[in-house]
């Protein structure tokens, strides 16, 4: 529905005579509406309307991009220098997506996009009140399921956290003086406070405790009804704990980091990359992302790629459905930053007090990584107070905590090892299962410790039907665990849960060391190792996924000899494994692309194309299949042959 809308828009300005220049529009993150449980995400992306991202070509000319504003009558608004982005201001009579067009199509512009709008993920609840935080400990005191928690006792007998654990809280303001949050807030040792001046020399002015990049300022915080969402979150991942007052955070002795790029309803794109490339650059090695919505921004993705590059993970919530207050599938209508494919993200839904998924929560068995609390969950609101919210937005900040505490046992750990350890030691819920990645929900006391199991893909795209091999480990409390059987598990694309593979297993030698090989996937798929336990004082343990991508093999047959001019050279093959829709041909002629033709597949996945050269020359000819959901796509080997008059 976002991709329809931009091509509608721009049919649009075609069809009005309006320039054929294109630019992007600027988008903001917006608070949830109040009006309802659960909150609404906006059914087309919005941007703003007088400014668009402009990426420049590495070794192009500090002066082409100044020769493209001029020509379109744009002047540079802002310059993000770590993401090499430079905010272009519109013109009135410019519409985004001409100026889009314009950009990309000009010499030396690697890019432009929208600048789309994002918001938060939750909304107020309008069911009864909760009197304890049933997602750290569950009882059953909301009328839930007893133990549908993130075992958050277990977990903090092990530790509470530390202050040189620092979490980013990506979002609106929050509510640095309220009294479970003061005693945890970052504090920037390098600035001095209201001096007036940027002493650490980042480029930021008295941020003191992080910064407000809506309003360009060091105030963190700014009003209650705008700043309530961010002061939700932060109390989740690290309200003070012990302290004989409210509530208590995950990571109950860790810090926050303030970075406030929501304001009262929107929020840009180019204001979230700066927040994260500010939470890199001065410490937080973890950031919660309770927001979302507009389309794909190369520039965030790039920011989020930049900060994966320094360990850094984000951990984002997976959003809460449409107007019609039901989750979506992710996979089929991705919701960003949560369904970008880097590897430092974690996305996270909401499950209730009964580990079931929360009727709002988004999901996906491809995009969504697991779940956690996200339902009537109680936490810090300004002015002093506490109050109950729903939504993704409450689930990710558990996620973020967790991960916290993580960190603070494992001082150095980036956001691959915690988020290996996170996704591969959650618990089973089985209404996440087909649902999610893991099928699992968040277990905090399971990653800091107890048995171990891991799982690596010897390769991790293969090309049909190759075979793929596994190998892991298994240990308890860090100790090799020898002599132990373990089984392989897979779940295909779009297949609803995890199923073991025939002849899958193996059993571990004195190192713990286990090798599993010959597995053939027919198409990608999710892979993980479950070891029972046996029954001998260790635990049951299930490792992290791993996912195998298979690529199509495309065959193509056509004669290689001289031809003609006049005649035609037929081109014929198959996709295997069996596939419907179509492939492409691609023609060269000494070595220049000049012509290319579509083709359906018929019912036993082959095609035909005949094709007349329009002049002599040597030529190369292939057939592409294009990536889809099952399989990645791939290219004939090439069939060459030289056209004489």
């Amino acid at each position: 529905m976002r991709n329809f809308y931009v091509t509608l828009l721009m049919s649009l300005m075609l069809a009005s005579g309006l320039l054929v220049a294109v630019a992007g529009d600027k988008a903001r993150a917006q608070p949830e509406p109040r009006e309802g449980p659960v909150a609404k995400a906006p059914t087309e992306p919005g941007f703003a309307k007088d400014e668009i991202l402009v990426k420049p070509e590495d070794d192009a000319p500090g002066r082409r991009l100044g020769q493209v504003n001029r020509a379109n009558n744009a002047e540079v608004e802002e310059r993000l220098p770590e993401a090499d982005i430079t905010v272009v201001e519109l013109p009135r009579d410019l519409p985004v997506q001409a100026a889009v067009n314009a950009y990309e199509n000009a010499p030396g512009i690697e890019y432009a996009e929208p600048n789309f709008k994002l918001f938060p993920s939750a909304t107020e609840p309008d069911d009864p009140r909760y009197d304890d935080l049933y997602g750290l400990n569950n009882t059953g005191q909301t009328g839930g399921t007893q133990d549908s928690d993130i075992d958050a006792p277990e977990a903090w007998d092990v530790g509470t956290g530390s202050q040189r654990t620092v979490t980013a809280v990506i979002d609106t303001g929050t509510d640095i003086d309220h009294p479970d949050l003061r005693g945890n807030v970052w504090v920037n040792q390098d600035e001095i406070p209201d001096n007036g001046k940027d002493d650490d020399n980042n480029g930021y002015v008295d941020d003191r405790n992080g910064w407000d990049f809506f309003n360009d300022d060091k105030t963190v915080y700014d009003s209650g009804s705008v700043d309530d969402h961010g002061t939700h979150v932060s109390g989740t991942i690290a309200a003070q704990g012990d302290n004989g007052r409210g509530v208590t955070g995950v990571n109950w002795d860790g810090h926050i980091m303030p970075l406030k790029f929501i304001g009262p309803r929107t929020g840009y794109t180019s204001d979230a990359i700066k927040a994260i490339d500010y939470a890199v650059d001065n410490g937080a090695n973890i950031s919660n992302n309770s927001w979302g919505g507009g389309g794909r921004s190369r520039a965030l993705k790039d920011a989020i790629t930049r900060a994966g590059n320094q360990g850094h993970l984000l951990v984002a919530a997976a959003g809460n459905g449409g107007s019609d207050g039901v989750g979506d599938d992710n996979d089929q209508d991705p919701f960003y930053p949560a369904s970008y494919d880097n590897n430092n993200i974690i996305s996270v839904a909401a499950t209730d007090s009964s580990d079931r998924l929360a009727r709002f929560s988004n999901f996906g068995s491809d995009t969504v990584d697991l779940g956690a609390p996200g339902v009537g969950i109680l936490s810090t609101v300004p002015g002093n107070g506490y109050g109950y919210k729903s939504g993704t937005s409450m689930a990710s900040p558990h996620v973020a905590g967790a991960a916290a505490l993580l960190e603070s046992q494992n001082p150095g750990a980036g956001a691959a090892e915690l988020k290996r350890r996170i996704l591969r030691n959650a618990d089973r819920a089985s209404d996440l299962n087909g649902k999610t990645v893991t099928g699992d929900r968040l277990n905090a006391a399971r990653m800091l410790g107890g048995t171990d199991l891991t799982l690596r893909a010897g390769r991790r795209v293969l090309e049909f039907p190759g075979k793929a091999g596994f190998g892991g480990k298994l240990t308890s409390g860090g100790e090799p665990v020898a002599n132990r059987k373990v089984e392989l598990l897979q779940r295909p694309f779009g297949a609803k849960g995890f199923r073991r593979v025939r002849d899958g297993e193996a059993t571990t030698n004195p190192k713990g060391r286990f090798v599993i090989r010959g597995v053939r996937p027919r198409k990608h798929t999710y892979y993980r190792a479950r070891f029972s336990g046996e029954g001998q004082s260790l635990e049951r343990a299930v490792s992290g996924p791993e996912r195998v991508n298979v690529r199509v093999k495309v065959t193509i047959r056509a004669k290689e000899s001289n031809v003609k001019l006049g005649r035609r050279r037929g081109v014929v093959g198959r996709v295997i494994p069996k596939h419907a829709g179509k492939v492409r041909l691609v023609v060269r002629r000494n070595g220049r692309l000049i012509d290319r033709q579509w083709d359906r597949l018929d019912s036993r996945s082959k095609y035909r194309f005949v094709y007349k050269p329009p002049r002599p020359g040597n030529y190369a000819v292939s057939v592409v299949r294009y990536k889809d959901g099952d399989h990645f796509g791939n290219r004939s080997a090439p069939k060459r042959f030289r056209v004489v008059r």
